[in-house]
C-alpha cells in the first residue's frame, strides 16, 4: 500500500516538475467531432397525432435531407373521408426515408418540366411537393401518375403533375379553400383537409 502511495506521489511530483520548468504538459487530444451529415431518416412516428396539429391555409414546408441514393419513392396514393373527424385524408406511401415536403394553395395547376396547364377537377388547388423523391421505378416505369377523381366531401380529385429532377408534385383538387394539415407517419406523408 505504501509503495502505491509513494508511486502516485512520485508521478505527481514529476508532472509538477515538468510544469514548473516551462515545458508544456501534454493534454489528451479532444475527441474529434463527428462530421456533420444530413439525417438519413426522420424519426418514426407510430401514432397519429393529427388532433394536435392546427389547420392552416398558408404555405407549410418541412425539410428532410435523406441520404441519397436511394431516392425515396412514392409507391402508392390512398384516400378516405373521415366523417367523424370532419376531414378528408390523402396519404402518400413512401419507400425508403421520408423526403421533405411542402404544401400551398395555387391558382392554377401546371405540369413540372413543361409548365403546361393541367386540368384537375375542383375549384381550389392545394399543391404538395415532395423532395428528394421520385414517382417511378429504377426501370423508368411510373409508380403513381395521372388525374384521379375521388369525390370525397372536400377532396374532389388529385393529380400527379410532376416527377422531375428529384421533385414529385401532386395537386389536390378541392371543392373550396379549406384548412389543411400535413404530416408524417412511419413510411408515409398525409394531408388532411377540413370537410365542412
Amino acid at each position: 500500500m505504501i509503495k502505491i502511495v509513494l508511486s502516485l506521489l512520485a508521478v505527481s511530483a514529476l508532472a509538477a516538475g515538468c510544469a514548473a520548468t516551462g515545458q508544456p504538459t501534454p493534454t489528451p487530444a479532444a475527441p474529434a467531432a463527428p462530421a456533420a451529415t444530413p439525417a438519413t431518416t426522420a424519426p418514426a412516428v407510430t401514432t397519429d397525432v393529427t388532433a394536435a396539429k392546427p389547420w392552416s391555409t398558408t404555405p407549410i414546408t418541412v425539410v428532410h435531407q435523406p441520404k441519397v441514393p436511394p431516392v425515396p419513392v412514392v409507391t402508392a396514393i390512398r384516400y378516405a373521408a373521415h366523417r367523424d373527424g370532419g376531414y378528408d385524408r390523402i396519404v402518400f406511401d413512401i419507400s425508403g426515408a421520408l423526403p421533405g415536403y411542402s404544401a400551398k394553395y395555387v391558382s392554377e395547376v401546371r405540369s413540372d418540366g413543361s409548365d403546361r396547364p393541367v386540368s384537375v377537377p375542383g375549384s381550389k388547388y392545394l399543391l404538395v411537393v415532395l423532395t428528394p423523391a421520385q414517382a417511378h421505378r429504377e426501370t423508368g416505369g411510373p409508380t403513381v401518375f395521372g388525374v384521379h377523381r375521388v369525390d370525397l366531401p372536400m377532396l374532389e380529385s388529385y393529380a400527379v403533375v410532376g416527377d422531375y429532377e428529384g421533385y414529385v408534385s401532386i395537386a389536390l383538387g378541392m371543392n373550396g379553400k379549406a384548412g389543411y394539415r400535413i404530416g408524417e407517419l412511419d413510411g408515409r406523408i398525409y394531408v388532411d383537409v377540413q370537410a365542412r
